[in-house]
């Protein structure tokens, strides 16, 4: 109970930033136990916890004048268009992890439109990690699969 209302308070502060993009719930994030490749669930946790692949930011192979941060890769891979969510979402990966199935039993609808989005997911993240090594890195299967 204590730990909840803590987490509720730092996460309404400015100065806690990845608390922010948090889930508003303390429990086993579902990132650990959903069935997915190893890179996949690595990239996932390097995104929630805010890590680039390098351990910093380097310049842009697409923009070169632009630091591939967390901020510029949200707008360089187009993340709001690809994965169908507004502008106003400061970071939609994030927004969309965070509403990952708690449990592995979720009703038809909500299946499909995971069905949709994971591999967008999966995509952008691959990409992600392709444009902080500045090289192809092959997917060993369909991304999401």
């Amino acid at each position: 109970m204590v730990v909840q209302q803590n987490l509720e308070i730092r996460q309404q502060h400015r100065t806690f930033k990845q608390l922010s993009h948090c889930r508003r719930s303390i429990s086993i994030d579902p990132i650990l136990w959903l069935p997915m490749s190893k890179s996949e669930r690595s990239r996932c946790i390097r995104w929630r916890l805010g890590w680039l692949p390098c351990g910093k930011p380097r310049p842009c192979p697409k923009h070169p004048m632009q630091q591939l941060s967390k901020n510029h890769a949200i707008n360089c891979l187009d993340m709001h268009r690809r994965l169908f969510i507004p502008e106003t979402v400061q970071d939609p990966l994030s927004f969309l992890l965070n509403m990952l199935p708690l449990r592995p039993s979720i009703p038809p609808i909500s299946a499909l439109t995971w069905y949709q989005r994971w591999p967008i997911i999966c995509s952008i993240l691959h990409e992600l990690d392709q444009l902080h090594h500045d090289k192809l890195i092959s997917a060993k299967y369909p991304h999401g699969q």
